[in-house]
């Protein structure tokens, strides 16, 4: 049996943190001890009780950015008081290395992974001088990466090139973010059940938003889209899942807007399933993604989604997705509308989509791990 560490930021709502359950929760029990440690904080404690129940134990060290100093000890401690076959390291980027170089310096770890989730930084600085140093610091990173890494993985070539550098990229194994296709599924059933819960009627579109209210996943346009998309038709709400720093920001600009009556706001949502089948059109407006998880799994879904150029090509996976050209809310309103005009036929899986099944990609990286 390989003692295999899984390292991620364990956040309820974290695209990263469920790819991380899907993958891993896969894994034959016989073969692999997992134990975890989150890098993130997760007040709602979904994460940490996801974890018990899987018989994961999970430790949670300070994030880096509130005390850098804190986290490398704790690190460094942790190494020389645990070892383990397989130190598996799940990261946004490459500048926070020093967790990898203690796995080898201080646990002997024989087999390190890195796996990249991202095509950039998860979060920017304001200050020109702290993004130069932050920079500085992601560069070294894919040289430590690329030395210490036995085995390297990304979501997507993108995502291998961010954080391996574009010429260091034939021996990354590209796994794309596996999803439990019938767990997302159109589901008449569940539709009505939430949509009832809502007290919406049948004729009221519901369009949707699933993401940490962040810059890069960026809310704040999906909200202008809505609020074009209202002045059309009326009959409309918004729904978005997730939380974040621009919460606030959100906040105002609803109240602004006049829509405190059409968006529904929800922290978190386990069952984020059902909300795509209560959906008739999803938004995906995001500046820069490793993969795009949440995109694909509207697409399992049926619903129309509108998204933006800067994703990567893999997630244009169906003729529901279209791609838009532009960050202008008037166009992306009147295509929403135009999409809504033919509503698809929800009731089948697209074979398009059949690539991206979690039991394929499980298997594989257990066979890397072997």
């Amino acid at each position: 049996m390989k003692k295999l560490l899984i390292v991620g930021d364990f956040i309820s709502g974290s695209g990263l943190t469920q790819v991380i359950f899907n993958v891993f929760s896969r894994f034959p029990a016989e073969q692999f001890k997992i134990q975890a440690v989150g890098y993130g904080q997760d007040p709602s404690q979904y994460t940490d009780k996801k974890c018990t129940e899987l018989g994961w134990p999970l430790h949670r060290v300070i994030p880096v950015t509130k005390n850098p100093v804190e986290h490398w000890r704790w690190w460094k401690q942790y190494f020389k008081q645990h070892s383990y076959d397989i130190a598996y390291f799940n990261y946004s980027s490459s500048w926070n290395y020093l967790p990898v170089v203690y796995a080898k310096r201080y646990g002997h770890v024989p087999t390190i992974v890195c796996h990249s989730h991202n095509a950039y930084f998860s979060h920017e600085f304001s200050n020109p001088v702290l993004m130069r140093a932050l920079t500085a610091l992601n560069n070294n990173g894919k040289k430590i990466f690329n030395h210490y890494a036995n085995v390297k993985v990304a979501t997507s070539d993108e995502a291998a090139s961010w954080m391996f550098g574009e010429e260091n990229t034939k021996d990354v194994y590209i796994s794309v973010n596996g999803l439990d296709l019938p767990k997302f599924q159109y589901d008449k059933q569940k539709r009505s059940h939430i949509r009832n819960r809502l007290d919406l009627a049948d004729q009221i579109k519901l369009i949707g938003f699933v993401g940490v209210l962040q810059e890069r996943k960026n809310p704040l346009f999906a909200l202008e889209v809505f609020a074009k998309y209202h002045e059309i038709n009326s009959d409309s709400k918004f729904v978005m899942l997730g939380k974040g720093p621009l919460k606030e920001s959100i906040d105002n600009r609803i109240k602004e807007l006049g829509l405190a009556d059409d968006v529904i706001q929800i922290d978190f949502a386990p069952n984020v399933n059902e909300w795509y089948s209560a959906m008739d059109a999803f938004l995906f407006p995001s500046k820069y993604e490793g993969f795009g998880l949440v995109a694909l799994e509207a697409q399992i879904s049926n619903l129309p989604v509108l998204a933006s150029n800067t994703n990567i090509e893999k997630i244009f996976a169906t003729k529901n997705i279209k791609k838009m050209n532009n960050l202008d809310p008037i166009s992306w309103g009147k295509e929403l509308a135009t999409m809504l005009d033919h509503s698809p036929d929800r009731n089948h899986l697209d074979p398009a989509l059949q690539e991206f099944s979690v039991d394929f990609q499980s298997e594989k990286l257990q066979q890397l791990l072997v």
